[in-house]
């Protein structure tokens, strides 16, 4: 999901009624230490369940059948809700647990992996430019500088010189380094928390 839906759907979700100690039912209650305008009624269970996928919702208390109870949640503006535990259903008087989705086992989707792979691109071509660009800015001053120098500031350029040519050889590993940790950093990309699967 791109980061403008996501930001559409916390919205929506601030929107909802605050949800009062007496929507709770039994014995449930507010976790303690929550802010207030954080645990909302929702109604719309369609709205629920893409709130809880993309991570702005965690359910605290949902009807089941024909129970009459309020369904609440509490909103994560961070988009790090924890994800739901996987389901139990019964079958044949067992117990049965559906497996997690991908994303819930700490694996990425395809869609996720494409994203991924896509961005690492399009950061890897700038960072390549942008470090490419400086050291080829340096070895052109130095290789004009040469005309003009004799004794030890000539050896000294050339020093400085076998050392720029050494890190344009070296860029490959320091633009994957580069790459990898601006991805990395980007709080607003989810998919980066699968970096840890790709080789660097």
């Amino acid at each position: 999901m791109a980061a403008s839906d996501r930001e559409r759907l916390l919205e929506r979700a601030l929107a909802l009624p605050n949800a009062h100690d007496s929507d709770f039912f039994g014995d449930r209650r507010p976790p303690a230490g929550v802010d207030p305008a954080l645990i909302k009624r929702i109604d719309d269970p369609a709205l629920r369940a893409k709130l809880v996928g993309a991570h702005i919702a965690e359910g605290l208390q949902s009807p089941k059948g024909p129970q009459k109870i309020a369904s609440i949640v509490r909103l994560y503006p961070g988009f790090d809700a924890p994800p739901r535990e996987p389901s139990r259903a019964r079958a044949n008087g067992r117990a049965k647990v559906t497996a997690a989705p991908a994303s819930q086992r700490g694996l990425p989707t395809v869609d996720e992996m494409e994203r991924l792979i896509a961005r690492i691109r399009e950061v890897e071509a700038a960072v390549e430019g942008d470090l490419a660009s400086a050291v080829d800015e340096r070895i052109a001053h130095l290789k004009r500088a040469l005309a003009d120098l004799d004794g030890a500031e000539l050896d000294a350029a050339y020093h400085d010189l076998g050392e720029a040519l050494e890190q344009k050889r070296a860029l490959a590993s320091q633009v994957r380094f580069e790459t990898f940790r601006r991805v990395e950093n980007d709080p607003l990309f989810e998919p980066r928390v699968y970096l840890r699967l790709l080789a660097r």
